[in-house]
């Protein structure tokens, strides 16, 4: 296998295995120059209410652009340096909380050698000012999230936002030691947000490749914070075609399985059991009145390499398929919208406006979805054929 093959196969290896383990506790989850570079902490901000009239919700006092948040305390990144997250202020009461992708590693190799396996800092390149594009594109008129408040939680510990751990690694006549410490950092995050935000009008919880991780079981801990707010989560290309006792010794790894969300009994079960269709319909269910999803293509490359990678059978596009049906079948506010080809992700791509399958366009359907319109599955009919062919799919920012 080509090297850059066998590193796209690692990256997605650790998105699809951690989306696997289902809600194993997500935490109530930039070095550089330029827009953004400000740290600072939110001063909650009031309008001033007529007397007998109840005062308006509170939300964060943010400078124009993307500010980086820098929380300290018990936070860090896989090997040492320092966490922070990005913030943009909105005009309305709503909150986007982006959970970001970057890799996982649970072994001698993968941890040995972050760079090409995971991200282990958050740097300038993981600010969204230098990215603008998919949903971070925040001129585009078509962004239905262009006036919400934005929370970008980057990933740099290895764990897909869950872990709670720390483990040293062996290879090449080197040691290396990680910190798995993604509950720590996502839960400053969230008390960050708790602290800004008196009660959002709305929530959209959201992430790709391995941060479809991170927003499936952060939209339980975000619940847990507001739980009268309504909330819509999309996982991004993370429909983790995998369990067993992988999924459980890996959580072991990551110390990730005293996080279990308890208020949620039908996920109190071994962590090889928390399949993807199994978490998601639970978490419907459970949160009956919100919305979930899960955006695919037909033939993800990463997702299939890492099903191969970590010895799955069976056609990995039918078993998304099937899982994606008894969701569905399981569930009455669970949709899905999978794509033809392979390009993965779509949140952070400018596909994001373009994508459309069987006359509906994703960005329609996203927008339909945050803002209670009808709203229904869309599933490609010819699967092989893609007319966005030929663009590239999403890296994780140390690599862009």
């Amino acid at each position: 296998m080509h090297n850059w093959i066998r590193k796209a196969a690692l990256l997605f290896v650790a998105a699809v295995v951690a989306l696997g383990l289902a809600l194993l506790g997500m935490a109530c989850e930039g070095d550089g120059e330029g827009e953004g570079e400000a740290t600072a902490a939110p001063a909650g901000t009031e309008a001033a209410s007529p007397e007998g009239q109840a005062e308006a919700p509170k939300t964060p006092d943010l400078a124009a652009g993307w500010t980086k948040i820098e929380p300290g305390g018990d936070t860090i990144c896989a090997t040492g340096t320092s966490y922070a997250f990005f913030v943009h202020p909105g005009t309305v009461n709503r909150l986007v909380v982006y959970f970001e992708g970057g890799g996982t590693c649970w072994n001698d190799i993968m941890c040995s050698d972050p760079g090409p396996n995971f991200s282990a800092i958050v740097g300038e390149t993981h600010n969204p000012a230098n990215h603008p594009q998919g949903m971070f594109d925040l001129d585009n008129a078509d962004n239905p999230f262009k006036d919400w408040f934005q929370v970008y939680v980057p990933s740099c510990t290895g764990d897909a936002h869950l872990g709670d751990a720390t483990a040293t690694y062996h290879w090449g006549g080197k040691d290396t030691t990680i910190n798995y410490k993604g509950f720590a950092n996502v839960s400053a995050v969230l008390d960050w947000i708790q602290t800004g935000f008196s009660e959002p009008e709305k929530l959209f919880v959201a992430g790709c490749n391995a941060g479809a991780v991170g927003s499936v079981y952060g939209a339980a801990y975000v619940h847990a914070r507001y739980p009268d707010v309504p909330l819509y989560q999309l996982g991004d290309s993370g429909a983790g075609m995998l369990s067993g006792n992988v999924l459980q010794n890996i959580l072991e790894t990551w110390g990730a399985v005293q996080n279990l969300p308890d208020w949620i009994p039908a996920l109190q079960v071994p962590g090889a059991e928390l399949t993807t269709a199994k978490v998601y319909t639970e978490l419907a269910n459970y949160y009956a009145s919100d919305r979930w999803a899960q955006y695919n293509t037909a033939h993800d490359f990463p997702q299939m390499l890492g099903h191969t990678a970590m010895g799955g059978t069976g056609d990995w596009s039918q078993l998304m398929l099937a899982s994606m049906q008894e969701i569905q079948d399981a569930t009455t506010n669970f949709e899905a919208y999978t794509a033809p080809g392979n390009i993965h992700c779509i949140t952070p791509l400018d596909i994001f406006y373009t994508r459309e399958v069987n006359g509906v366009k994703f960005v329609d359907w996203l927008d339909a979805m945050v803002n209670d319109q009808p709203w229904d599955s869309v599933t490609c009919t010819d699967c092989e054929t893609d007319p966005e062919a030929g663009r590239p799919g999403w890296i994780w920012p140390e690599h862009q």
